[in-house]
């Protein structure tokens, strides 16, 4: 079976050393422990195991993930009859990406870890499902720390890594801190102060009624913003610029961690249901965080016809046939006139 270290229990320093570098930010006074050496990860979880059937759940588990399958004794025989087989990857920074390119999870979870090498030439891991727009952001932020690179991409598998580096994942504070620290969006009078963010695009969590709210915002004058449209780092130069933003419940919501203390956010959202209610104060966890002024009008929910592939491969069927989140949005015009 897998053994799960906790690192904070250790009383041998030494073998610390032996298994992680402790990197960290004095003026953030941010640590991060990364894994050194050669060890097994799979590319959903990325949850590494050592050589020793050492596990590290203190330091790679990530909210809304459930590793416990990785301590049953089915896993850890399928894991010993197969992990001779595992590719391997040789010098590898494992930096991960969201296995169904979720933005919320590539940005807050996954991308603060890369300023975390030392290195001036690495090989970076990340899920092949990764879209071309959040390459090119690594490619500009490496491009700014001067540092060569190049990507090994990850398909749904497990893989075996060689003399590699795997930081640690870090809590949702500490994220926001190394991003805003970072990324520095330009502040100016371009860029409108008021800005509607459609999910017209998305598979789900859709305004059906979005013609109405479109009509009723632009009087107020709204800006609609596809972030579809846009880079990264003009979706985030929008969202910094901007002071007032209603939006949908999704992952581009995660932009406002680059917003001015003061913004005023307002989030449309279905009721979350008992067993996903990690979803239901994402967003004024992170208004929060940035002294930003979170609101949030609840809208009624309408079944999707056709979910998109990565959903259907990666979700359990009734996870979306029941759930909230996975369900498009109608708005109550009037409480949105109200609120606005």
């Amino acid at each position: 079976m897998l053994i799960d270290v906790d690192i904070n229990n250790l009383e041998n320093k030494n073998y610390l050393d032996d298994l992680f570098i402790n990197a960290h930010f004095s003026n953030l006074s941010i640590n991060c422990n990364i894994l050194k050496g050669s060890f097994f990860s799979d590319s959903f979880h990325y949850f590494p195991i050592t050589n020793n059937d050492q596990t590290f759940s203190s330091l790679y588990f990530r909210n809304y993930n459930d590793i416990s399958n990785f301590y049953s004794e089915k896993f850890y025989n399928n894991f010993l009859n197969k992990k001779d087989s595992f590719k391997t990857f040789k010098q590898i920074f494992v930096l991960g990406s969201n296995s169904g390119n979720n933005y919320y999870s590539n940005l807050l979870q996954f991308l603060p870890r890369i300023y975390f090498n030392k290195k001036s030439n690495i090989k970076i891991a990340i899920h092949r499902n990764s879209s071309n727009k959040f390459r090119k952001f690594i490619e500009k932020i490496l491009q700014s720390l001067k540092i060569n690179f190049n990507f090994v991409f990850l398909d749904d598998n497990f893989y075996f890594f060689l003399e590699s580096e795997f930081p640690q994942f870090l809590n949702l504070e500490n994220s926001v801190k190394i991003l805003k620290n970072f990324i520095k969006p330009n502040i100016n009078n371009r860029n409108s102060k008021k800005i509607y963010v459609t999910r017209e695009d998305s598979n789900y969590r859709k305004i059906i009624n979005e013609g109405d709210v479109i009509t009723l915002l632009r009087e107020k004058e709204y800006k609609v913003i596809n972030p579809q449209l846009y880079e990264i780092d003009e979706q985030i130069e929008i969202f910094a610029n901007a002071e007032k933003i209603i939006a949908p419940h999704g992952s581009n919501l995660a932009n406002i961690i680059f917003c001015r203390p003061g913004t005023e956010i307002l989030e449309i959202s279905p009721t979350f249901k008992e067993n996903e209610k990690f979803f239901n104060d994402r967003f004024a966890d992170l208004s929060a965080l940035n002294n930003l002024k979170h609101n949030k009008i609840i809208c009624d929910t309408v079944d999707v016809d056709t979910h998109s592939i990565s959903a259907k491969k990666y979700i359990h069927p009734s996870v979306l046939s029941q759930s909230n989140y996975y369900k498009n949005l109608i708005v109550k015009i009037q409480d949105l006139n109200n609120l606005v």
